[in-house]
């Protein structure tokens, strides 16, 4: 962090760069590395992806970009708000426009800063006006007049006379003086109502004999961003800035204390809050009081994890919620905070707050709107069943930029209907734009597909295709039904299900043999979960054998003379199981390979383009493993092709398979006539204009022969290396309506499971809520926790954070490997004869 001003605050830019030289010029980015020219000013415009000056910064985290951004945007609206003011003493005649940035924002601050200092008085009001404080209002209306009497609305177009306060009265619908705006959003609506809100509340508080209205504005020094969590309070301003209102009189000691907080360096370790008084409702007053505490003791570290785990076992809180992002972001913001912290209402957390969560979602979900005109999106029915036995369909919409929920519905009375399912795919369409849509993905089921096919002679430009993680699933399920296959399944389920429902048995395994990990290894879906364990079974062989040899073992008289331990303990030390485990996992791998590729499709590579090559390449794998024999590959090869037939011979992946760079210059792509037949069909139905249609079809010889920028050394180079979709956009500018097609079918996945079962709130959530303020409460919390959690997946991907070995959920693993932990009950007679 760079040092602190003359004036004491540190712009917070500096917490993401370091200066590279003494005036600050040059800055060098914390996230990407790249040195910045042009100061602090510049780095917040690269930091908040702002265009026209400076590159983006990729690597950001999304938090930090949304806070520069807010930055920036304060920044401009003082300096606008200033050129308007009369020169009548309260402006600062020592300011100079720089023509620099960071100059003249630095300069500002010191303005802020002399005219602070020289009031007198603190009294209702004057703060605010000597600080640079710019009234929230100002964002949505435009003054008429030098006065600024006169307001324009933004969005009614509406001219209010009266001032600001009058023009907020506008925006907030609070009658009696002015006519309400009915085209403001309804964000608006809320926070400047809750800003009135809080300037009638400053005012009933400004009482001469009111000690504790007065607050200090060491926070506008320590704090010079915005805190968002200022909006617990019922009272505070939703301004930027966190300047409080103190009583009509103004002491020494109190100006005294403004001036040396404002002097003191920001360096100083841990400044001290000023403890702020909350405002309470009577009813929640007692309750707070009691774990308010007023002393300045130093807690250990144990008695706060203490607290945190009487918190988690009191609500119920499932333990791998402290793997959560924002439970880590939560507990280091709280931590900097500092004393005087009020949680907030429960009323705040389900109105304000979760409307709040929700405007911030939908800003970012504008960005990926924004990028549909080029790449079009995918909706994907997600369909699973909760813990209530209900089926459940989470509609997503997934494209380059992420996945987002879009809403969901209890689909157990109608999954068996093909019509009204057709109803609900194609409302969700209407509602996306069926010009942005180029794939709806579902289950491939009798039922999806009919439905998918009424879809697809309604909507001329859009494809129905099945989930290709639901078809390898399917070829899962039936491989494990193979006779050698399921016999080595059912051994070795029978030796984790003894081991497992044995306390005593598992601890002296992980304590001793395992090194604390774990025998099951749940996977994406029920049937790879079986095969990802069976290969950990594989892994600690040599383990396993060891625990069995042991003294805890041997000594154990009831389990290792029962029948059941007997059996276990000849599987564990048989060389043909072993032989037989590792031929099954050799002949599986190539089609788990498929299902890790698919898993990833919500990554940094999306999967679409390699579906159709990675399940040829899995057959091939299949054959070369078992020495061509047709004996021995032959009923996987049979099973593979049952499943997968519906996708080996669908338009869009024979397409991308085409037009993916990586497969088609190699010397063993495979140009069957369904592969043609395939393109042909895609470029006519993804692209409405016919004039087009058949520019693209007659330039495909160039992209074939690799003419043009095809050929070029780059091109050829980066085959393999970039996205296909981006070397289409890098390299296909000479086909302009090809390159079209290409990226379109190019940017998408082929699966639609974006959501994982231990995600569900519908359990945490009353399902059977028959008011319309209920229902609408469920739908925004579904929204919102659902669209957290695949943010938090796709930040977790970029940070590589899932290397990690979490503790197992027993809640999931007894869905996804019912098999393998499922309590019998002779292994509870055993372990009650052990205690």
């Amino acid at each position: 962090m760079a040092p602190p001003g003359t004036i004491g605050v540190v712009d917070p830019g500096w917490e993401h760069g370091v200066a590279q030289d003494e005036r600050k010029k040059k800055v060098k980015c914390n996230y990407c590395g790249k040195i910045v020219s042009g100061g602090i000013y510049r780095l917040k415009q690269h930091l908040a992806r702002v265009s026209g000056e400076v590159t983006y910064c990729n690597k950001s985290p999304e938090e930090v970009c949304l806070r520069m951004k807010e930055n920036l945007e304060r920044c401009r609206s003082t300096r606008k708000l200033r050129q308007h003011e009369d020169n009548n003493g309260q402006s600062c005649s020592s300011f100079h426009q720089s023509n620099n940035d960071d100059e003249a924002e630095e300069e500002d601050r010191r303005c802020w800063y002399r005219r602070s200092k020289g009031k007198q008085s603190l009294g209702d009001g004057s703060l605010l006006r000597s600080s640079g404080y710019v009234d929230p209002g100002w964002e949505h209306g435009v003054a008429q007049d030098e006065r600024k009497k006169k307001v324009k609305c933004n969005y009614c177009n509406k001219i209010v006379s009266g001032g600001i306060n009058r023009f907020k009265q506008h925006l907030a619908r609070i009658p009696g003086e002015v006519a309400p705006c009915k085209n403001a959003p309804e964000e608006v609506y809320v926070r400047i109502k809750e800003n009135m809100k809080w300037h009638r509340a400053g005012k009933r508080q400004n009482r001469p004999d009111d000690d504790m209205g007065a607050l200090t504005l060491a926070t506008v020094s320590q704090d010079p961003e915005p805190e968002e969590d200022e909006e617990e309070n019922d009272f505070n301003p939703s301004s930027q800035d966190r300047l409080v209102l103190g009583n009509g009189r103004s002491s020494k000691e109190k100006r005294k204390n403004f001036d040396s907080v404002n002097t003191r360096s920001v360096s100083e370790a841990r400044p001290k809050r000023a403890k702020v008084i909350p405002f309470q409702s009577p009813s929640s007053s007692k309750q707070r009081k009691i774990y308010t505490s007023c002393s300045n003791r130093v807690v250990s570290r144990k008695e706060v994890t203490s607290s945190i785990s009487k918190f988690f076992h009191h609500v119920g809180v499932p333990m791998e919620a402290t793997n959560s992002l924002f439970f880590q972001k939560m507990i280091e913001l709280i931590g900097l905070y500092g004393e005087g912290f009020v949680v907030p209402s429960s009323q705040l957390f389900s109105g304000r707050l979760l409307q709040d969560e929700i405007s911030t979602i939908k800003s970012y979900l504008r960005e990926y709107r924004s990028s549909w005109v080029v790449t079009g999106c995918s909706i994907m029915a997600d369909t699973w069943t909760n813990t209530e036995g209900k089926t459940m369909i989470s509609f997503l919409v997934s494209c380059p930029h992420g996945v987002y929920f879009h809403s969901s519905i209890d689909a157990t009375d109608i999954i068996e209907d093909a019509l009204i399912l057709f109803k609900c795919l194609d409302k969700l369409v209407e509602d996306i734009g069926e010009e942005n849509v180029v794939q709806v993905i579902t289950q491939n089921t009798a039922i999806y597909r009919s439905a998918g096919k009424l879809l697809e002679e309604k909507r001329k430009n859009l494809y129905w295709t099945p989930c290709a993680m639901h078809c390898t699933e399917l070829v899962l399920e039936d491989i494990s039904k193979l006779e050698f296959v399921s016999e080595c399944l059912e051994k070795a389920q029978r030796i984790t299900r003894f081991i497992y429902n044995q306390t005593w048995l598992l601890n002296l395994m992980k304590n001793e043999f395992t090194q604390g990990l774990d025998l099951l290894r749940p996977g994406v879906t029920r049937h790879a979960s079986s095969f990802t364990t069976l290969q950990s079974l594989m892994d600690h062989k040599a383990n396993l054998r060891g625990l069995f040899q042991s003294n805890g073992w041997i000594l154990s008289q009831t389990a290792a003379k029962s029948e059941e331990g007997r059996e276990v303990e000849k599987m564990v030390s048989s060389a043909a199981f072993w032989k037989k485990v590792q031929y099954v996992l050799k002949s599986v791998d190539p089609v788990m390979q498929v299902i890790r590729m698919i898993d990833d499709g919500g990554g940094e590579r999306l999967s679409l383009p390699y579906a159709y090559g990675y399940m040829c390449r899995a057959k091939m794998a299949i054959k070369s493993i078992h020495s061509d024999d047709a004996r021995k590959y032959g009923p996987f090869w049979r099973v593979i092709d049952y499943h997968w037939n519906s996708l080996f011979h669908h338009p869009l992946y024979v397409a991308a398979y085409f037009f993916n760079p990586a497969y088609r210059y190699r010397p063993d792509f495979m140009a069957h006539s369904e592969v043609v037949r395939g393109v042909n069909e895609c470029i006519v139905r993804l692209e409405p204009d016919n004039m087009r249609r058949i520019t693209a079809l007659m330039q495909i010889p160039d992209y074939t022969s690799a003419k043009a920028d095809f050929g070029t050394d780059i091109a050829i180079g980066t085959r393999t290396e970039l996205d296909p979709a981006a070397w289409w956009q890098q390299h296909g500018i000479s086909c302009l309506e090809l390159q079209r097609v290409a990226v379109r079918i190019l940017s998408h996945t082929c699966s639609s499971i974006g959501c994982e079962p231990k995600w569900s709130v519908y359990d945490q959530v009353n399902g059977q809520c028959q008011s319309r303020f209920g229902k609408k409460s469920t739908k925004d919390l579904t929204y919102v926790h659902y669209n957290l959690r695949l943010r938090e997946k796709q930040l977790k991907r970029r940070l590589d954070d899932d290397g990690s070995t979490p503790n197992l959920n027993y809640a999931l693993l007894d869905r996804l490997l019912p098999d393998w932990l499922v309590t019998s009950e002779s292994s509870e007679v055993l372990e009650n004869a052990k205690r």
